[in-house]
């Protein structure tokens, strides 16, 4: 019998197939810019000894601003409710905290408004002179 010769099959050499996919991947992680999220910055108070016990407070003291998802502000202090414009909003709770310095004011938006109404808020707020603020979403 005679033995036939085997033919080649052309191959794709892959000693070095390791090497090129490790430079690519040294490549690409090092020119990709990752993105950063940036938060709020705020400093919050120490958590209180007697985390158990709720303080009510008294409706003359709480001023509530709503922000709805259409972005129209409202504030209701003492039973009353105005709407205001986010250039309004500042001198308003001004007003409010001289009158009363113990005023905590009640920050609430809806989960479909922008999340920068909420900030321009909050900075107007803290630039108001209002110094016990709460967050809320509803």
């Amino acid at each position: 019998m005679l033995s036939r010769k085997r033919k080649d099959m052309g191959g794709i050499p892959t000693a070095s197939m390791s090497d090129v996919a490790f430079l690519l991947l040294v490549f690409f992680l090092s020119t990709t810019k990752f993105d950063i999220k940036k938060g709020l910055g705020l400093v919050l108070p120490p958590a209180s000894e007697q985390a158990d016990k709720r303080v009510k407070l008294k409706d003359e003291n709480i001023t509530k601003v709503w922000i709805d998802s259409e972005g129209q502000i409202t504030v209701i202090s003492g039973g009353i409710d105005e709407q205001v414009s986010m250039n309004q909003l500042e001198a308003k709770i001004r007003k409010i905290v001289k009158g009363n310095p113990d005023m905590v004011i009640s920050l609430k938006t809806d989960r479909k408004s922008k999340y920068q109404n909420m900030v321009i808020a909050l900075d107007k707020l803290q630039a108001s002179g209002a110094e016990k603020i709460s967050l809320s979403t509803n």
